[in-house]
């Protein structure tokens, strides 16, 4: 990639999610480090309220969440108008076919599994960027 296209790619504003506070620590210190801005949540609901306010580009979100599951989420984030761009990953420690297809089903574009390395993000973040320039 040339410098001039660094230059053209926007910072995201990129929603964590997971009940697991370490998890949203390490993905947030890291992707406020590469310029993102970065909201968090622990929970489903709280997930669902910061979304529909923040209007993410991106959200990283946990399956296994207390009240509202992840899939549940990403369901009430699909209905929302205003967040039918929003990129959903799930990060989760299920990793069968089935919750793959699950997930996919819920509305999530991508499926990670824990313990997920930063690169694969990276990957993803980068196209969604691409998207983006100004």
């Amino acid at each position: 990639m040339k410098a001039g296209a660094l230059q053209s790619l926007r910072p995201l504003r990129v929603q964590v999610v997971d009940d697991n506070v370490d998890t949203v620590l390490s993905f947030s210190m890291l992707l406020r480090a590469s310029g993102h801005d970065v909201r968090t949540a622990h929970d489903g609901l709280s997930a669902v309220e910061t979304a529909i306010a923040y209007r993410p580009n991106v959200v990283l979100l946990d399956i296994g969440l207390p009240g509202l599951n992840g899939y549940e989420v990403a369901k009430r984030l699909r209905q929302n108008p205003n967040l039918k761009n929003t990129v959903l990953i799930a990060l989760t420690g299920y990793g069968q076919d089935t919750d793959r297809q699950a997930s996919q089903q819920a509305g999530f574009d991508h499926h990670l599994v824990k313990p997920a390395r930063f690169d694969q993000l990276k990957k993803i973040r980068a196209t969604v960027q691409e998207g983006l320039k100004v």
